[in-house]
């Protein structure tokens, strides 16, 4: 049997935190600006390059998968960028996951199960605003 390994280039938190502290700042300043500046200061902050990634990374996750070959997905934690991967891939091949019931399963199933750290992404009750952990 054939093995491959791909890398994703899936940028972590701190990165994504880092592009859309941009986009916002963009959106922000954009009154200001002329539209061709706004559309130069988005691009500039990656934002759309890495919702396109994780997109574009799932559906080749969702494709293999449908083509009939197994597949492991790993990332260095494995809490943000597989439970996103994996998550988009199955909401893709399976109807019943885009359904309220089905999304529940989902979160519990792949997230929440492989002991995703909601507490510190979302940081509900905690005073530090700024956590290097709390999701952009």
């Amino acid at each position: 049997a054939k093995c491959e390994i791909f890398f994703c280039d899936i940028h972590n938190i701190h990165r994504m935190r880092a592009s859309l502290s941009h986009l916002i700042l963009a959106c922000e300043q954009q009154v200001s600006r002329r539209s061709d500046e706004f559309w130069e200061l988005c691009l500039r902050s990656r934002w759309v390059s890495h919702v396109r990634n994780l997109v574009l990374q799932s559906y080749r996750l969702a494709s293999t998968l449908v083509s009939g070959r197994s597949v492991l997905v790993h990332c260095s934690d494995g809490w943000d960028r597989t439970a996103q991967m994996v998550s988009l891939a199955q909401i893709c091949l399976d109807p019943y996951y885009r359904t309220i019931e089905g999304l529940a399963v989902l979160i519990e199933k792949d997230w929440c199960s492989f002991g995703h750290q909601f507490h510190k992404r979302v940081g509900h009750g905690s005073p530090k605003f700024s956590d290097s952990d709390r999701s952009p």
